[in-house]
Protein backbone atom coordinates (compact mmCIF):
# COMPACT_ATOMS: atom_id res chain seq x y z
CA UNK A 1 0.00 0.00 0.00
CA UNK A 2 1.34 3.42 -0.96
CA UNK A 3 1.87 6.13 1.62
CA UNK A 4 -0.46 9.09 1.41
CA UNK A 5 0.81 12.48 2.50
CA UNK A 6 -1.45 15.50 2.66
CA UNK A 7 -0.35 19.09 3.11
CA UNK A 8 -3.31 20.64 4.93
CA UNK A 9 -2.10 24.19 4.42
CA UNK A 10 -1.52 23.49 0.74
CA UNK A 11 -5.06 22.20 0.32
CA UNK A 12 -6.46 25.25 2.07
CA UNK A 13 -4.40 27.59 -0.12
CA UNK A 14 -5.38 25.70 -3.26
CA UNK A 15 -9.07 25.94 -2.36
CA UNK A 16 -8.81 29.71 -1.86
CA UNK A 17 -6.81 30.15 -5.08
CA UNK A 18 -9.33 28.16 -7.09
CA UNK A 19 -12.23 30.16 -5.72
CA UNK A 20 -10.53 33.50 -6.36
CA UNK A 21 -9.51 32.59 -9.93
CA UNK A 22 -12.94 33.32 -11.38
CA UNK A 23 -12.95 36.75 -9.77
CA UNK A 24 -9.55 37.49 -11.29
CA UNK A 25 -10.74 36.46 -14.74
CA UNK A 26 -13.92 38.49 -14.35
CA UNK A 27 -11.85 41.52 -13.36
CA UNK A 28 -9.69 41.20 -16.48
CA UNK A 29 -12.73 40.90 -18.72
CA UNK A 30 -14.23 43.99 -17.08
CA UNK A 31 -10.95 45.83 -17.69
CA UNK A 32 -11.09 44.78 -21.35
CA UNK A 33 -14.66 46.00 -21.65
CA UNK A 34 -13.78 49.35 -20.03
CA UNK A 35 -10.83 49.82 -22.37
CA UNK A 36 -13.10 49.21 -25.36
CA UNK A 37 -15.75 51.71 -24.22
CA UNK A 38 -14.32 54.64 -26.23
CA UNK A 39 -14.27 52.50 -29.38
CA UNK A 40 -17.72 51.09 -28.75
CA UNK A 41 -19.17 54.58 -28.61
CA UNK A 42 -18.44 54.89 -32.33
CA UNK A 43 -19.22 51.32 -33.36
CA UNK A 44 -22.25 50.57 -35.43
CA UNK A 45 -23.48 47.82 -37.65
CA UNK A 46 -21.92 44.38 -37.76
CA UNK A 47 -18.89 45.19 -35.58
CA UNK A 48 -21.08 46.41 -32.76
CA UNK A 49 -23.46 43.49 -33.10
CA UNK A 50 -20.59 40.97 -33.19
CA UNK A 51 -18.99 42.45 -30.08
CA UNK A 52 -22.29 42.46 -28.19
CA UNK A 53 -22.88 38.81 -29.12
CA UNK A 54 -19.33 37.81 -28.13
CA UNK A 55 -19.63 39.67 -24.84
CA UNK A 56 -22.91 37.92 -24.04
CA UNK A 57 -21.22 34.56 -24.71
CA UNK A 58 -18.22 35.28 -22.50
CA UNK A 59 -20.44 36.59 -19.71
CA UNK A 60 -22.51 33.39 -19.83
CA UNK A 61 -19.34 31.29 -19.88
CA UNK A 62 -17.94 33.29 -16.97
CA UNK A 63 -21.08 32.65 -14.93
CA UNK A 64 -20.74 28.92 -15.59
CA UNK A 65 -17.02 28.96 -14.84
CA UNK A 66 -17.52 30.84 -11.56
CA UNK A 67 -20.04 28.24 -10.42
CA UNK A 68 -17.74 25.39 -11.44
CA UNK A 69 -14.68 26.89 -9.75
CA UNK A 70 -16.70 27.57 -6.60
CA UNK A 71 -17.77 23.90 -6.58
CA UNK A 72 -14.20 22.68 -7.14
CA UNK A 73 -12.88 25.03 -4.46
CA UNK A 74 -15.47 23.76 -1.98
CA UNK A 75 -14.60 20.16 -2.86
CA UNK A 76 -10.89 20.79 -2.28
CA UNK A 77 -11.66 22.55 0.99
CA UNK A 78 -13.94 19.73 2.13
CA UNK A 79 -11.28 17.16 1.22
CA UNK A 80 -8.76 19.02 3.36
CA UNK A 81 -11.19 19.17 6.26
CA UNK A 82 -11.94 15.46 5.90
CA UNK A 83 -8.23 14.59 5.86
CA UNK A 84 -7.66 16.68 8.98
CA UNK A 85 -10.60 15.05 10.74
CA UNK A 86 -9.27 11.60 9.88
CA UNK A 87 -5.81 12.60 11.08
CA UNK A 88 -7.24 13.79 14.42
CA UNK A 89 -9.26 10.57 14.80
CA UNK A 90 -6.22 8.44 14.07
CA UNK A 91 -4.06 10.41 16.51
CA UNK A 92 -6.74 10.06 19.22
CA UNK A 93 -6.57 6.28 18.93
CA UNK A 94 -3.08 6.30 20.41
Amino acid sequence: MADLKVNFGGLSTAAADIQSSAGNIESRLNDLDRSLQPLRANWSGEASTAYTAAKAKWEAALTDMKALLADVGRAVSTSGEDYQSTERSNAARW
